[in-house]
Order: C-alpha cells, then sequence, then structure tokens
C-alpha cells in the first residue's frame, strides 16, 4: 500500500474513520440476526402456545358434546348438543388453523376433520340418531389428536429454543470473523503504513548518525509521506548549511592556528584544572619545562601566581631571558586561561641600559652641579659690592637656573633608583607633626611671593604613622610644589593631616584649574605633563611618579581627585604604626625613643660619647663599651632594647661580636646596627647600618626601626601541597613568614619586602634566580637559604650544591640559622 505524498494524519484519518464503518456494519448486522433469531424464537413460542390453548379448548369442547349426548332427550337437551357441537366445529376449526404454520401439526389436526364435520351437521340438526352416532363415534379419535397436537407443542417449542440458539452463535461468529477481518485489515494497513515510514526513518537516523561523526556530506531521499519528505527536505538543506559553514569554520581555524603558531609571542592554554592544553612553538621555546598534559604551576613551573597576572603584567626571568607574562580567563563552560608569553628581553636590556644612564649620567652630573652651585653662591655672597645691579641679576638667575637642575638630576637619580629596586626606605612609628610643620614653612615664602594662602590643619588626637620621615617629607614637598605652581595668584593652598588605628592620611588640595579627566588617568606616568600644564608652568613630569613610587614603597595608596575649574585634591595613606603609641594629654605622641637602653660598642671613646650625645635629646639610656668582650659580658647580666657596633674593632670585630650575640638564646632577639666608616661592606647588605659621620635623624630613625623589629620573619617558597605538613611546625616556632609558590613570585616578594631567612623546597627551579632576587637580611651564614624537602634522606639541590635536608631536619635548622641571624629588622 503506497501513502504517496498525502499526510500522515489524514491517512490515519481515513483509515481510522473506515474501521469506524466497517465495525458499525458489522454490528448491525450482527444484531439484526440476532434480533431476527430472537423475534422467530418468541413467533414461535407464541404459535404453539395458542395451538396448544386452543387444542386445550377443543378438549374441554368434546367433552362436553359427549356429555351432552348422554343426556336424556328432550328440547332442552337438543339445545345444548346443538350448541356443545358448534362449539366443537367451532374449536376443530380454529386448531386446524393455528396447525398449519407447522407440518406436524397440520397432519394431527387433519385427523380431526371427520369430528369437525359430524358436528358442524349436528349443530344444525341435533336430533339424528345418525348424526348423534357419528359425532359419538369420532370425538375419542379428536380427544386423541388433540393429545398429541398439545405434546407437539412441547417439541416445537423445544425446536425453536434450538433453532434460535444456533442462530445467535452464528450471528456472533459472523460478528467477531467480520470485527476480526477488520482489525486484520486496519493492521494490514498500518504495518504498510509504517513501512512506507520506516525506510525514510530509518534513513535519516543513519544520516545523523554519519553526521554526529562528522560527515556533513550525508543527504537523504525526500521520500514518503508529506512530513516525512519535508523532515528529509530540511535535513538536507541542515547538512548542506552545515557543510558550508564547517568548510568557512575549518578555513578559519587553519588560519587561526597557523596565526598561533606563527606568532612571535608563546600561547599557553590550560583548562579549569590548571592542565597545559595547547602550547606553539614560541611558548615551547620560552618555558621548555611545560609541556601539553602538564601542570601550568606544576614545581618545574616558571608561571607566575595566576592572581598576579590576571591584575597585570608580570615579568619573569627564564635562563637567559626576560620574559612578559599575562592571563585571562576563557569564557564559556569548560572555562580555563590562556597564558601570553613574550620575550622581552631586549626591552629589559634597553630599560635597565636606560636606568644606568640616567643614574650614571646624574651621578656624575652632581659633582660638577655642586661645583657649579658653589661658586655661584660663593660669588654672590663675596663679590656682592662689586657687582653691578645687573651682574647681581645675571648670577641670581644662574643660581636659580642651577637649583633646578639639581632638582631635576635629583629627580631623574631617584627615578633610577627606584626602577633598579635600589631605592630603600626605613620606616618607623613616627609623628608627622613636625615633618609636614616644616615643610609648611619652608613653602610659605614661595607662597606668599605669589599672594596665595597655606592653610594647614592637624586633627588631634591621631596616632603615629609607619612611615620614613625623610621620604614623607619629599612626597608632602612634591606634592605642596605642585599645587603651588598650577594655583594662580590669591588661590588657596590646603595642607591636611589625620588618621586613625588603619591609617595617618596626608591631604593636599588647591583651588588651582583643575584636570582633565583624561590628565587624571595618567597623572602618575613619567614624564606626562599635559598640554595645558605645559603652558602654564616648567616641570619634568617625574614629581608625581616618585611620590606614587615612595608611597607604594610604604605599603601605601594616593588618591588623586580633580575637577576642572574647581581645584585638585591628593591623598596620601600611610599605614598606621602596628601598636600606636599613646596619647599625652594635650594629644602630642610621647616620644618613640623614649627610656629605650642602648648599648653603645666603638673602639673610640669619643666616637662612643658622640653617639651617646647624639642621643640623649631623644630620652635614650645609652651605655658604653670599648671591646667586643666588655660589649658581650656587659648583655649577659643587663637588659638593653638595641646595640650600636662598630664593625673594625680590634681583638673581636663587630662581626664576632654579633656572631655571639646570635649564638645566645637569651640575646637573638637584640637589634643590632651597625655605625661605622665601613657601613658600605658587603657583610653588611640587609643589616641596620649608619655611617660615620654620623648623621642624627638617621641614627634615630634607624634605630626606632630596629628596636620596632621584634620578630624575625621568613620567606618559604614551596609548592601548596607542602603547607599542610610545613605551617604547623612553623605556627609551633612562632615565626612571622609569607608563602609563595614559585621563585619568580618569591623573588618579587622578597624585592618588596626584608626577610630573614628562605626556607626553599628542593622542588622549587633555579634557586640562583631566588639568591640574587630576594633581599634577605639572615646573611651572616651564606645567604641564609634552606632547602628541605618531604622525602626522608639528605641530597644536594638547586644547582648550586646546598644541602636539602628532609622537614623536620629544616625546620630545626631554620631554628639554627635565626638564632645565629636573629632579627634585624622587619
Amino acid at each position: 500500500m503506497s501513502t504517496g505524498r498525502r499526510p500522515i494524519a489524514r491517512t490515519l484519518r481515513i483509515a481510522l474513520l473506515g474501521l469506524t464503518i466497517v465495525l458499525a456494519l458489522i454490528g448491525a448486522v450482527g444484531i439484526a440476526a440476532l434480533y431476527d433469531a430472537r423475534q422467530s424464537y418468541e413467533d414461535d413460542l407464541s404459535a404453539a402456545s395458542s395451538l396448544e390453548v386452543a387444542a386445550a379448548n377443543l378438549l374441554s369442547a368434546t367433552v362436553a358434546l359427549q356429555a351432552n349426548l348422554a343426556r336424556p332427550r328432550s328440547r332442552e337437551a337438543a339445545t345444548f348438543v346443538a350448541n356443545a357441537a358448534g362449539e366443537v366445529a367451532r374449536r376443530s376449526g380454529q386448531v386446524r388453523t393455528l396447525a398449519s404454520e407447522d407440518g406436524a401439526s397440520r397432519r394431527l389436526a387433519e385427523r380431526i376433520v371427520p369430528a369437525q364435520r359430524a358436528a358442524r351437521a349436528l349443530a344444525r340438526s341435533p336430533t339424528p340418531v345418525a348424526q348423534r352416532a357419528a359425532a359419538a363415534r369420532a370425538l375419542p379419535d379428536v380427544r386423541d389428536a388433540t393429545r398429541l397436537l398439545a405434546s407437539r407443542q412441547d417439541t416445537r417449542r423445544d425446536d425453536a429454543r434450538a433453532e434460535t440458539t444456533r442462530r445467535s452463535r452464528l450471528a456472533i461468529v459472523a460478528i467477531g470473523a467480520g470485527a476480526g477481518l477488520a482489525l486484520i485489515g486496519v493492521l494490514a494497513f498500518l504495518t504498510l503504513l509504517i513501512r512506507a515510514m520506516r525506510r525514510p526513518l530509518d534513513d535519516l537516523v543513519g544520516a545523523t548518525r554519519r553526521m554526529a561523526a562528522g560527515d556533513l556530506s550525508v543527504r537523504v531521499d525526500a521520500d514518503g509521506p508529506r512530513e516525512l519528505a519535508a523532515l528529509g527536505e530540511s535535513f538536507n538543506v541542515m547538512s548542506a548549511d552545515l557543510a558550508v559553514a564547517g568548510a568557512r569554520v575549518e578555513s578559519q581555524r587553519q588560519r587561526l592556528a597557523t596565526t598561533v603558531e606563527s606568532l612571535g609571542d608563546g600561547l599557553v592554554i590550560c583548562d579549569a584544572a590548571d592542565t597545559v592544553t595547547t602550547m606553539n612553538p614560541r611558548a615551547r621555546e620560552l618555558v621548555t619545562q611545560l609541556r601539553p598534559g602538564s601542570r601550568a604551576h606544576g614545581p618545574q613551573s616558571p608561571l607566575p601566581p595566576l592572581g598576579a597576572v590576571l591584575h597585570g603584567e608580570v615579568t619573569i626571568k627564564q635562563d637567559a631571558i626576560t620574559i612578559s607574562v599575562t592571563a585571562a580567563r576563557l569564557a564559556g563552560p569548560e572555562g580555563g586561561v590562556v597564558w601570553t608569553l613574550r620575550d622581552i628581553t631586549e626591552r629589559a636590556r634597553l630599560e635597565q641600559a636606560k636606568t644606568d644612564f640616567v643614574a650614571t649620567a646624574s651621578h656624575e652630573l652632581r659633582s660638577p652641579l655642586t661645583s657649579i652651585k658653589g661658586f655661584i653662591e660663593l660669588l654672590q655672597s663675596t663679590e656682592a659690592d662689586n657687582l653691578t645691579a645687573r651682574q647681581q641679576d645675571f648670577i641670581a638667575i644662574a643660581l636659580q637656573s642651577t637649583d633646578r637642575l639639581v632638582d631635576l638630576v635629583s629627580d631623574l637619580l631617584d627615578v633610577a633608583r627606584i626602577e633598579s629596586g635600589q631605592f630603600k626606605i626605613q620606616p618607623r612609628s613616627v609623628d608627622l607633626r613636625d615633618t609636614l610643620e616644616e615643610v609648611a614653612a619652608l613653602m610659605r615664602p614661595r607662597v606668599n611671593d605669589k599672594q596665595q594662602r597655606l592653610d594647614v590643619e592637624i586633627a588631634e588626637p591621631r596616632p603615629p604613622a609607619l612611615a620614613d620621615p625623610g621620604r614623607v617629607r619629599q612626597m608632602v614637598t612634591n606634592l605642596l610644589t605642585n599645587a603651588h605652581l598650577y594655583t594662580p595668584e590669591n588661590g588657596t593652598i590646603a595642607l591636611r593631616l589625620d588618621g586613625d588605628t588603619r591609617a595617618t592620611r596626608i591631604v593636599v588640595g588647591d583651588n588651582g584649574p583643575g584636570m582633565p579627566p583624561d590628565d587624571v588617568r595618567r597623572v602618575f606616568d613619567r614624564f606626562y605633563r599635559g598640554a595645558e600644564n605645559e603652558r602654564r608652568s616648567p616641570g619634568t613630569g617625574l614629581g608625581l611618579p616618585i611620590v606614587k613610587s615612595l608611597v607604594d614603597l610604604h605599603g601605601g595608596s594616593i588618591d588623586v581627585r580633580s575637577e576642572l575649574g574647581r581645584g585638585t585634591t591628593f591623598t596620601i595613606s600611610l599605614p598606621a604604626a602596628p601598636g600606636a603609641a599613646s596619647f599625652t594629654g594635650n594629644g602630642a605622641v610621647s616620644p618613640p625613643l623614649a627610656s629605650r637602653r642602648v648599648l653603645i660598642v666603638d673602639d673610640e671613646p669619643p666616637l662612643a660619647e658622640l653617639i651617646a650625645k647624639q642621643l640623649e635629646p631623644l630620652g635614650v639610656q645609652s651605655v658604653q663599651v670599648h671591646s667586643g668582650h666588655d660589649a658581650l659580658a656587659r648583655l649577659r647580666i643587663e637588659r638593653f632594647d638595641a646595640m650600636t657596633l662598630d664593625v673594625l674593632m680590634p681583638g673581636m670585630s663587630g662581626f664576632d661580636v654579633l656572631k655571639a650575640v646570635r649564638a645566645d638564646p637569651n640575646l637573638t632577639d637584640l637589634p643590632v646596627i651597625f655605625v661605622s666608616v665601613s657601613s658600605t661592606l658587603s657583610q653588611l647588605d640587609g643589616e641596620w647600618a649608619v655611617s660615620k659621620p654620623i648623621d642624627r635623624g638617621r641614627l634615630s630613625d634607624v634605630l626606632q626601626s630596629a628596636i620596632q623589629a621584634k620578630r624575625s620573619r621568613v620567606l618559604v617558597v614551596a609548592p601548596d601541597v607542602v603547607r599542610i605538613d610545613l605551617a604547623p611546625s612553623l605556627a609551633g616556632l612562632g615565626i612571622e613568614h609569607r608563602w609563595e609558590t614559585s621563585v619568580q613570585a618569591a623573588t618579587q616578594a622578597g624585592a618588596a619586602e626584608l626577610f630573614e631567612v628562605a626556607l626553599v623546597h628542593a622542588s622549587m627551579s633555579d634557586a640562583l634566580t631566588l639568591l640574587e632576587g630576594a633581599a634577605l637580611r639572615g646573611r651572616r651564614r651564606g645567604r641564609s637559604v634552606i632547602l628541605f624537602s618531604t622525602e626522608e634522606g639528605e641530597g644536594h639541590g638547586g644547582g648550586v650544591g646546598m644541602p636539602v635536608f628532609p622537614l623536620h631536619q629544616a625546620v630545626a635548622a631554620l631554628r639554627t640559622t635565626l638564632g645565629s641571624a636573629g632579627a634585624a629588622g622587619a
């Protein structure tokens, strides 16, 4: 059976309608047959019953006639005989009529004909004797026939019942057969329909599987019912479109793959589990430790922590090259990260060359500038009476230009030192009131010359800041100078100092012309000044970048807000000093060095006395000794808050004294400040040191910072998986530590902070880079780098011939090293 292009729904509707009609006809015929059989049965029963009743009536009539014939003759008896004979004749006719429908009954009814005739004759003339005798003779035969006729009706009823049952069965069988044939027909129709549908569906399923396997050229025959034909056509169109799209995607993929393969930058793609999935050839050249399938941050990986790279570019050193690393998260449910590696060795070399040149040139310019400035000042002071007014103006202009050039050289030198990581600060707990008031006093003459107003506001009370006063003075001077330069005459400059237990804030604001948004965004870029600033006033564009770098070195932040026509405000936030000093009744901070006991060790008594005199105004109680042996003896019987120590002493040098101090468990935390003409010796790298001749401000700053450093700090460089084993031991020692998971991150941490000792896992590669980059202070015993492993046994690792300790021995070595190195400061 072919359905052609007829819709499946219409075909099914027609089939169901035909089935309904056939079943209705079969049901109607069957019900009619059952009804007919039932009606015939009821008719036969009625006829048999009627004939049986008629036979019973005839029998009764014969009995009455026979009884009347036996009565004596009389007129009355004759009447009765005539009536009885008439009744027999009438009943006989009724029986014969009813018996005519059944053959057997009809034959039995024929036997009562003589009696019927005799009775009819007797009814007309009941008197003749012959007629009476004939009727009497016929009556017995009538009664016999009547009884047989009644018996025949029972048989007739049984036959009718059997016939009805047979006909009913036949009707039911016919209905069932008809329904079965109709069902078979429907099933055959559905089979043909399904067969007609199955082939196109099988083709579609097979084609779909081939398409899913990647064969986009697959097509199907658009055959079968209309719906399947339409589906096949749609599938073919979709397959064609997918083939075109797939070809386009493959072309783009090939182009992208070619582009990625030919990139000069390295690309490393990782999945959400931090496993490397793809690397281009350039990446394999730059980071040889990584391969597809390896961990992006495994023990040998040079990649920096993801968190640091997501916030900006991170520079790492790999072998002899410098690599710039950036990263971005991949969107989508699979996630992952793409790392971009760029070889910036040449750029780093050029930047270093530029920095070195700036530093060298600035340094070399200082000497001639000092001479020029000195001789101009000397000429101005000694020859003033011999110079004309015009010549004095020339000297003033030359001196002013020289001052500007000195400032420029100083700025360039500061920038070079900051870029090279050689710029150091000495933060201590300090009240910045004096610093700000000193800067304001220096700025007032310049402010007054421009008819400007400088408002200074010092909030009370406030805790001290953890800052280097000299560098704070430099920051505030730069900000006030900028405000003075860019604020017009009769303008207002505000300087405010306030703070809380978390931070100290320095605010410098003005009501000058303000800056446009683009200038605000670039205000801390080096050498950037903006077009308006370049026209209005001179400058190098280095002041604000230096301020930003100094704030960063303090671990603080700087914010700038500016609005055109309404002025600019800079806000510096510096960390508050830990355990801030208490306030006096008038709000002033008590002297941080007051009542501190300091042991002064110097083999020259006048120098020891000089140090004591310089510390005396600070409230320091000093004790002087002139040899290392005397120093150790006093330290063992008295308690001191710090010790100043000369390096070159006869008998027992300063280094010998320091070693002995660190070996004594009771003295391991004693802060030691070297005061010597040899303060630049390499052995003093990372130590507190003040050079001779002694600057009292420098001495007090260093002494206070050293005293405040109460704990050693350890740099731990190890994978995160080691933390669970090592952290409890560090906590048990009460050691403050910083945990880094890569050598590069540890190097950056060492450049930003100072640590006593580095505890390095043996799996971390390139230990030499760590030794070169980390500013470790525990250097009296080598570099104070302890290599350890979670594996048992001891060996050599890190490529530097250093012993590798098991974990428990490394902790013991750390305790010993700290005992000898001590806490030199934070």
